[in-house]
């Protein structure tokens, strides 16, 4: 695909696209964990950590929201720059969107992180298997460690800090690092990280034993996962059509920067966004549980109206009054079974203790 970028009509990420994003991605992770806490409610569950490190994570959105709205109505972010005397200049507008630019980068950054967490947080609380626990432990200290490394780094990229603002990106010189190659750097690593992040449970959700259909349907829940890997393939082809554009000619983008940065910035909102509402909805499913108890009853009954007197086979799958997706005694565990019975060869369902919020054999 061409770089569009070398269209001087390109710009997709107009003012008013900025401010109304904007707007509503104050809305949606406002309601995204407001739903999840209300669905615990509902289903009587406990509160975990991966439940109370959205509310942090919901905060880093508002604020990056209201950051955006401020780059784009005050700093220019969407529209053309202004220039003296057809020169790009240090304007009071290109003060406002360096200033904005660089509290954007770093409170998104570490927004990223956090969301990285709570996912897999609520991996811990839902899967119990050990072997997947560790590579889940292996997944959180690499979160953190990426989270940590770029904060630092995204935090100091300039040194001292105020050179991100003072200056004309042009005069940096050795006082920054190369800020658009470390910008693809980090988009890169974060797209990695989330890709691992959401394609490790596929394997262990397909072991349960349940239904085609549900697995399917609790497959399609975790899957919703891949619109974030999605999101952070686009932002970093936005961030290689910038870099390859401003190599190209650097005079045009740095006399415009407003114009030509727009996309990088829109789309790390809208990964912070749509990540979290991204691990917040699995835990909607207490909000469903009276029609899908009222489906089951309907099935129940025969033609007649009459309900049927069948024995069914019992599942060593059980529906739970939260989230939580008990696995199949001994998957993964490596334990023969032997406490089937002839009828029925399946092994005791699982006892799932509230006190703990755990299932046990």
């Amino acid at each position: 695909m061409s770089n569009p970028y070398f269209d001087r009509n390109y710009n997709p990420y107009s003012l008013d696209v900025m401010v109304s994003t904007g707007v509503v991605f104050i809305i949606v992770p406002i309601l995204s964990v407001a739903l999840r806490f209300y669905a615990r409610s509902v289903s009587w569950a406990k509160l975990g950590i991966d439940d109370w490190i959205t509310i942090p994570s919901m905060v880093i959105c508002i604020a990056l929201s209201i950051i955006q709205i401020i780059a784009a109505k005050s700093g220019g972010l969407g529209s053309h720059q202004q220039l003296v005397n057809g020169q790009a200049a240090h304007t009071e507008q290109l003060y406002v969107y360096a200033k904005t630019k660089y509290a954007y980068q770093l409170i998104g950054t570490v927004g990223l992180a956090v969301i990285k967490l709570s996912v897999l947080l609520f991996y811990r609380r839902i899967f119990s298997v050990r072997a997947f626990r560790t590579v889940n432990n292996v997944l959180i200290g690499l979160t953190v460690a990426w989270g940590v490394a770029f904060t630092f780094a995204v935090a100091f990229q300039c040194v001292p800090v105020s050179t991100f603002w003072d200056k004309l990106e042009k005069d940096y010189g050795d006082s920054c690092v190369k800020v658009q190659p470390f910008y693809l750097a980090l988009a890169i690593s974060d797209l990695l990280l989330d890709a691992a992040i959401f394609i490790v449970p596929i394997p262990h959700v397909q072991r349960l034993q349940m239904h085609w259909k549900q697995k399917i349907a609790v497959t399609g829940i975790f899957l919703l996962g891949s619109i974030v890997v999605a999101i952070g393939i686009t932002r970093a082809i936005i961030f290689g059509w910038v870099l390859s554009f401003t190599q190209a000619e650097p005079l045009v983008y740095l006399s415009d920067i407003t114009w030509y940065s727009a996309g990088t910035l829109f789309w790390h909102l809208v990964e912070n966004v749509v990540g979290l509402l991204g691990c917040c909805v699995p835990t909607y499913a207490p909000l469903f549980k009276g029609l899908l108890q009222k489906r089951k009853t309907v099935n129940a009954t025969d033609s007649s109206g009459l309900s049927s007197n069948k024995q069914t086979r019992p599942s060593a799958y059980r529906q739970n009054l939260d989230d939580e997706i008990p696995l199949a005694p001994g998957t993964g565990s490596g334990q023969a079974s032997g406490h089937g019975s002839n009828n029925y060869p399946l092994e005791p369902l699982p006892v799932w203790d509230r006190r703990v919020d755990r299932c046990f054999n």
